[in-house]
Order: structure tokens, then sequence, then C-alpha cells
């Protein structure tokens, strides 16, 4: 038995969570908020299982020690964190309950205070599972692992080879951010923006690929200003060449880039390689300029409209999505009209519509002129209309033609599973197959609002991708 093993196995009692391994430790994950909170879940899995005996069960099972990997973007974030804490306690009363990430990094001695809660720890901390693991579990008091990140901090991530839960695979290129927008508290949550090495991304792909993963989401906090802190600086095409290059099989995506970062550079990778898949993400915020300078965003509406018109132009059926903050403090009807007139004109396949949320210690919590509660909601919806309004276009634009899409899960309708198309449409499949699987697809129709077809051509059958966790 070994010495972690040894530390860990007298501090619980096994039989409480019926485990099938006597000497394994029961822990249920769950994560909160973005795909580096996804990411970042399975790396303390990776770090936690090879280093003590641990069975990982799904989370509504009871188990041991319950890891919740949570956000604090928006107080219903913060809500939901302490929800699932409550729920899990509730679950197995002698189990142990974490709260790691975002939430933890920035509000610890908040949730030290919930009695539900036996480690509280943060993300400059969570990696280091060796360290904090078996005081959560010798521990009859909360556990408080919360650093502050140092003033320039290196990237350090372990390398994992599976993504739980997931048909697609999800990969941290870059991490923090050296922004300070006003109504946002995640560059103190993650830290000074800092990049992954060249060498370690392709060694991470090397291992998803390896797996049987066909597509890979490139992610980051500030994932435009990645390699900025490298020496020599390394722009984000500059990677994305030779991943391309090193992997000419593998499905690439990017997460999310603000307007600014919309380079004609960029958008000529995307027209001369297939792989890369036809969609963004633009972190837009708002369509209007004075909005956007009260929010301290490095850009302004005029920036935001030609790089919507850059990438439209690149392809018609380029998908488009957007996050949009509605109820800025001070926002006016006539601010919002102009955001309200970009989104009505520009050709987005879906958008993120947020209400604004206050967050403890930004400017934006302070500043004065807070639009009232009901007002936000009514702009909010209009919004939300046009969103729906501009999915459905865009999808029944697809009708007839032929996709490429991933199988991801079961789909809603039986005899279906549901598909993601590379320009980031769902699509239900008529058939059984593997999730994982990336295939050819002939959209046919739309049927209570989703697009249904038929696959045509499968192109690589999934191997090895594990969608259940």
């Amino acid at each position: 038995m070994s010495e972690e093993l040894q530390q860990l196995t007298p501090l619980v009692s096994l039989d409480s969570a019926g485990s099938s391994n006597p000497q394994a430790v029961k822990v249920a994950f769950w994560t909160l908020g973005c795909r580096l909170n996804q990411y970042d879940t399975e790396g303390i899995k990776t770090a936690m299982t090879g280093r003590f005996a641990v069975e990982v069960v799904p989370w509504h099972e009871t188990a041991h020690v319950y890891v919740l990997n949570s956000c604090t973007v928006t107080h219903k974030a913060d809500q939901e964190c302490r929800r699932l804490a409550r729920q899990a306690k509730r679950r197995n009363p002698q189990s142990k309950v974490i709260v790691a990430g975002c939430y933890a990094q920035t509000q610890p001695e908040a949730l030290t205070k919930i009695k539900e809660i036996d480690g509280v720890v943060g993300n400059a901390n969570k990696d280091d599972v060796a360290e904090w693991l078996p005081q959560v579990l010798g521990n009859d008091h909360p556990l408080l692992a919360v650093d502050e990140f140092t003033e320039h901090p290196v990237f350090d991530s372990p390398l994992i080879d599976t993504f739980s839960g997931h048909s697609r695979a999800f990969v941290k290129i870059q991490d923090g951010c050296n922004l300070r927008c006003t109504y946002c508290v995640i560059w103190k949550a993650r830290g000074p923006g800092r990049s992954r090495t060249e060498e370690d991304v392709l060694n991470q792909l090397q291992k998803l690929v390896d797996t049987g993963y066909h597509e890979t989401i490139l992610a980051g906090i500030h994932l435009g200003g990645y390699g900025r802190d490298l020496t020599p600086k390394q722009p984000l095409v500059s990677l994305l060449k030779k991943v391309l290059l090193a992997f000419p099989e593998l499905r690439i995506r990017l997460s999310s880039i603000h307007p600014n970062e919309v380079s004609e550079e960029l958008l000529t990778l995307y027209k001369e390689n297939p792989n890369l898949r036809p969609h963004l993400h633009i972190s837009l915020q708002s369509g209007s300029s004075s909005v956007l300078k009260r929010m301290k965003r490095p850009y302004r509406s005029e920036r935001a409209w030609e790089a919507m018109r850059q990438v439209s132009a690149t392809s018609p059926d380029f998908g488009i999505g957007a996050d949009l903050i509605v109820g800025f403090p001070g926002e006016t009807d006539e601010e919002f009209e102009e955001t309200r007139r970009l989104v009505e004109e520009m050709p987005f396949s879906y958008l993120h519509v947020f209400r604004f949320s206050k967050r403890p210690g930004t400017p934006a919590a302070e500043m004065p002129d807070q639009v009232p509660p009901a007002v936000i909601a009514q702009r909010s919806a209009v919004l939300r209309d046009l969103a729906t309004a501009k999915k459905d276009a865009f999808e029944r634009m697809m009708i007839g033609t032929e996709r490429e899409v991933v199988i991801e899960s079961q789909g809603a309708r039986e005899g279906f599973r549901k598909a993601t198309t590379d320009n980031y449409a769902t699509v239900l499949v008529e058939g059984d197959f593997s999730a994982g699987t990336l295939a050819l697809v002939k959209i046919q129709n739309m049927v209570d609002g989703k697009l249904t077809g038929t696959v045509s051509q499968i192109i690589h059958e999934a191997q090895g991708v594990n969608p259940v966790g």
C-alpha cells in the first residue's frame, strides 16, 4: 500500500459509500461554468487518480468526497454552487464537500461559513491535490487553501488523456487575464494572463488524438491574448498554423475571441483550412461605444461592426455567436437600441444574453444609475427573441445541405442522436452511432424547431472516447 493511500484510507468510512473496491476512496465531480473549468476538472481527476486509490463516481451517487469546481461570473453561478454543495452533504452527511475554482478564489471566507462545505480550494491551489486532499479528509474543521497568484505566474496544468462526459475535447492553452473590465472578477479568480508553450499544447493534443478524439476546442480566459507573455512572443495564429500542420486529421475550434482580435490573417487561415471549424464566438458584450467605454473593453462599436462583417464575408454559412450583457449601469434606451440594431442587422447564428450581475469588488457594482431589474428583464427579452429568430433563420438555411458533424449524446427523440455541425448548429441524426464519431450528415428537415438529418458517410468511427462520467 502506497504512503498516500495509507494517508487516505483510515480517514473515511469506506463501507458508508458502498465501494466495490475496499481500498478506494469514492470521489464525485461537478463542474460549473466555462470550458476552462471543465478542462481543470479533468486535470484534478488526473492528478487525484494518478496519486491515490480513487474511484470516480457520478455526482448523484453516494461518495466519500464531492469536488465542486465553481464559477463566479454571475450571482446565479454562486447560488448554484451553494445549492449543489448542500445537496451533496444531504446525500451523504459523512462525506467531505470541497468547493474549488473561481468562487473559492474570490470569496473564500464566505464559503467557509457554510457548514456543509469542508474545504475551499482556490484556483492557485487546486492542482496541488496531494497537499489538500489528505488535509480535507483528516480535518474536522473546514480547510482553507486559497493562495494569491504571483505577479508573473507560469502556466501549469497536467496533461489529460480523456474528457469524460464529452465527445469533443477542450484544451486549455491560455489562462488568466490582464484586462480589467469593470464588471468582471475573473482576472482576480484566474490571475494574470499566461500561455501554454507550443510544445505542451502539441503534447496535450497528441494524448487526446491517441485516445480517439476527432475534434478539440482550444480555450482560454483571454484566448486572443495567447502568446503575449511567451519569449519570444507567439500570436494565436502562429500556434494555429503549427497545430493544423501537426494534426492534419484533427478538427480544431476556437472558444472565444474579442472583436479587435478578428484579423485578416486569422480569417485567411479559416478560408484555407477546412479542418479549422467555420465558427467563431465573439466576446462582444455591447453594441454601444459609450457602454463599452464604461465597461473598459478594448474596442468600440465600430470595430465590433467591422469584425462581424469580416467574419460573415468569409462564408455565408459561417457560424457566429456572441455574448451580450444587458442592463450595464447607466445603459440608456438609446444605448440599448445601438446593441439591438447590431444584433438585428448582423448574421448571428446564436447569442448568449446575460443580465448585468453585480460582482463584489468590481467598479461596475458601485457605479451610479443602476438599471432597474424590470427594465433589464424587458431588454433581455427583446434580445432573446431576436436571438431565437436569428438561430432559426441560420438553421433553416442549412436544410438540404450536407455538413460534417461530431456525434454527441442520445437525442431527445427516440431513435436519434444529437450531433454538432462544423458551424456549430445542433442536428438530430437518425440511427445509433457512437459518441465522438465524425460523419457527414444530409440535413433534411426541421421538426419542432430542431434540425434532423441522416448520416451519408462515416469519416472516423469513435475509438476510446468515453462520453459518460
